[in-house]
């Protein structure tokens, strides 16, 4: 099943996840590239339920490229040692786990369709490997992965220690941009958890409050404004595109604050163009669709690539290298179907240094 549609639901399939795990000695729990602070909590907190509930199955927590910016600072400011969590070898596990993942895109080294025993939980708006999973846990009217974990420990009556809770509520905080796009869901999660620490919400506040931003960060930035393209959409919506090789999730921060309600960064590695995607509350009101979804999955038919996400966030890895042109005739054609002319306002420096 693959909808979580209320705690009878989630506590069938809680204990049906256990039943498959029992028969797994060995369990890979893998989140999505460039990890985010929920993407680490509901990792690390399900390694946490697994061990608890069997304490005979090793589980490990792969991160794969690292973490965010944000999740650095909470990892900090938790003195979380990472690395003790890690596999040997994630290949070597009887069973997978993809946590607060929606693709393959955002797991490289994983091929699917070979055989691959795999169990996924996940909150995003559209999910591609819920198909061939297990059994999926895909909860998209939830807003973090770390609610559906600690719901499940609600479920299991198992209690986390005052680190654990603390790292689960900056992850729900950080994928609600503290509690503005909170669901019925949150609140709950959030009270079993301040329940066992209170003082652990004001902590995980406390941390993701907290401004550190790296010079490294903001050269990236402003190179990011410095490059864009401006682009109009039936001359009621702006779109602004660019280029960068790092902290995209910065840069189309800066974009969309600065008045855009669309804002894509390309960043080529290793010979594939990787597209993300951003959208302002303003315009998905309008248009009623998952925006930053919908345009990556829309992409990554046309190019034969990988991507997927939020209504808001989202992005997509394109196994070449794309040129500018054949990038903006793809959005031409997407938005024309949905009733959008797309015209140019200032052409911007990212074409030029993305057919570099």
């Amino acid at each position: 099943m693959n909808y979580l549609g209320g705690m009878e639901e989630l506590r069938n399939l809680t204990y049906e996840l256990l039943n498959i795990i029992r028969t797994h000695p060995s369990i890979c729990i893998l989140t999505h590239r460039d990890a985010d602070p929920d993407g680490i909590a509901s990792s690390v907190a399900l390694k946490y339920l697994i061990e608890t509930k069997h304490h005979e199955t090793r589980a490990y927590v792969a991160l794969p490229e690292g973490v965010n910016r944000v999740a650095k600072r909470v990892v900090k400011g938790l003195k979380l040692d990472l690395e003790s969590y890690g596999a040997p070898s994630t290949t070597r596990c009887d069973l997978h786990i993809f946590v607060d993942v929606s693709s393959s895109y955002q797991v490289p080294g994983f091929r699917l369709g070979s055989g691959l025993r795999y169990v996924v939980v996940d909150h995003h708006e559209t999910n591609e490997l819920v198909d061939d999973a297990l059994i999926t846990i895909h909860a998209k009217e939830v807003a973090s992965t770390s609610e559906i974990i600690a719901l499940m420990m609600e479920v299991l009556n198992v209690k986390p220690y005052d680190e654990l809770v603390t790292l689960m509520i900056s992850g729900i905080l950080y994928d609600t941009k503290n509690l503005r796009l909170a669901k019925p869901t949150t609140f709950k999660a959030l009270h079993y958890l301040t329940n066992l620490c209170v003082e652990c919400y004001e902590q995980a506040h406390s941390i993701l409050s907290s401004t550190e931003t790296s010079r490294s960060e903001v050269i990236a930035v402003l190179k990011g404004i410095s490059r864009a393209g401006l682009y109009e959409l039936n001359k009621e919506f702006l779109l602004a595109i660019t280029c960068v090789g790092a902290y995209e999730a910065s840069v189309m921060k800066s974009l969309i604050n600065s008045g855009a309600d669309v804002a894509l960064a390309l960043s080529r590695r290793s010979g594939e163009t990787r597209v993300y995607v951003r959208a302002s509350q303003r315009v998905l009101n309008a248009l009623k669709v998952p925006l930053a979804s919908d345009l990556t999955t829309y992409l990554a038919r046309h190019f034969g690539g990988s991507g997927g996400g939020h209504k808001g966030a989202a992005g997509v890895t394109i196994p070449s290298e794309i040129r500018a042109e054949e990038l903006m005739k793809s959005l031409r054609e997407y938005f024309m179907e949905r009733g959008l002319r797309l015209d140019v306002l200032e052409e911007g420096r990212w074409v030029r240094s993305i057919d570099e």
